[in-house]
């Protein structure tokens, strides 16, 4: 299994280690629930170095993005991020992905790990059609997600302007990339840096107060902001309008998979349950109104900001929210009642 340039620092912070998509990955640190906590009201650190970073690089580099991602990259200026997504001539879904615009002719392109020898090869496929280079630079650079509500406080003493940049955007601080986005549904910045300033960077923020978190919070922040997760509420034979993803869609325009979209209507609709008892629920549990079956569950948690148990889910597309419903744990069925499929944002859309 591969790890990240941070492994050792992990282990001397007493990280538990699990492996996630061929990668060595720090699940928790102390408590996975006070991580999740830590990071609703100060200052967490996810390694996210085993994320894919590639490079799309040539004259063509623009058109090409623009008919392999299903958002409008033409409506990207330089310096801003622009989440999208990756079809498959049937519709289905390659990958999720944020797109960051250089230049006309370069951009980065982040995939998630499981994802990143697919997406690479789905590049190739089609850049003989243009004037295009496609390089993975996932090697070169690590990835550090600083999230939470006094991520700038902390970053800004660091590098100086980050503050200034608004969400889903970014910069380039003396060779660093840095931009304001993330996977928690809070205010925070992703990092982009070569190893060995990186690990500079991560002990300075300790020293700060930064809290270290695993994949086990940050799993459970993005359940709270309802964020999809490629296996759970997104993949290869699944209708990404279904998970609520229409937005990131632009049919005005030509791109990989929109014939197949436009040949189908969505049959389900993602939605939020809060569980009526602190049972966690998993992927494929099934959903029931009455005797009905209504749907499955797409990932569950126990949300310690809220002190309930939450869950995603695919519904019959005419259930409505407040309606209520069971989830069926283990043969035994647990009330719960349908909301919004975010719980939690207090994300700085607005940020100056």
């Amino acid at each position: 299994m591969q790890r990240t340039p941070y492994y050792e620092l992990h282990k001397k912070l007493g990280a538990k280690f699990v492996p996630f998509a061929g990668w060595e990955m720090p699940v928790q640190f102390s408590s996975i629930l006070e991580e999740a906590k830590e990071v609703r009201k100060g200052v967490g650190i996810f390694d996210v170095s085993h994320m894919g970073r590639l490079f799309i690089e040539g004259p063509d580099a623009e058109r090409f993005l623009n008919f392999l991602t299903t958002n409008n990259v033409e409506k990207l200026k330089e310096g801003e991020v622009q989440y999208s997504l990756i079809l498959n001539e049937r519709g289905g879904t390659v990958d999720d992905i944020t797109v960051y615009k250089f230049s006309k002719d370069r951009f980065m392109v982040v995939v998630n790990a499981a994802n990143r020898q697919k997406v690479l090869e789905h590049f190739n496929n089609f850049k003989s059609d243009f004037d295009v280079s496609v390089s993975d630079r996932s090697g070169e650079l690590t990835q550090l997600a600083v999230q939470g509500p006094k991520a700038v406080e902390l970053l800004k003493k660091i590098y100086p302007g980050v503050e200034n940049l608004r969400y889903y955007t970014f910069g380039e601080f003396g060779g660093t990339v840095i931009s304001r986005t993330g996977y928690t549904g809070e205010d925070g910045f992703e990092v982009y840096i070569p190893a060995e300033g990186g690990i500079e960077l991560y002990q300075k923020l300790l020293k700060m107060g930064a809290k270290p978190c695993g994949l086990g919070a940050r799993d459970i922040l993005r359940i709270e902001a309802g964020f999809p997760l490629y296996g759970h509420e997104l993949g290869e034979d699944m209708d990404p309008r279904e998970a609520n993803l229409s937005k990131f869609i632009d049919l005005q325009k030509e791109f990989l998979g929109k014939e197949a979209l436009l040949e189908r209507e969505p049959k389900r609709k993602l939605r939020g349950l809060v569980l009526q008892q602190r049972r966690v629920t998993r992927q494929g549990d099934k959903v029931y109104k009455g005797e009905t079956l209504i749907g499955e569950i797409s990932s569950g948690t126990f949300s310690p900001n809220l002190g309930k148990a939450i869950a995603l889910a695919f519904l019959d597309r005419d259930i409505k929210l407040n309606d209520s419903i069971e989830v069926e744990i283990r043969g035994k069925r647990v009330p719960a009642k349908v909301v919004k499929g975010r719980f939690i944002s207090n994300v700085a859309k607005k940020t100056k």
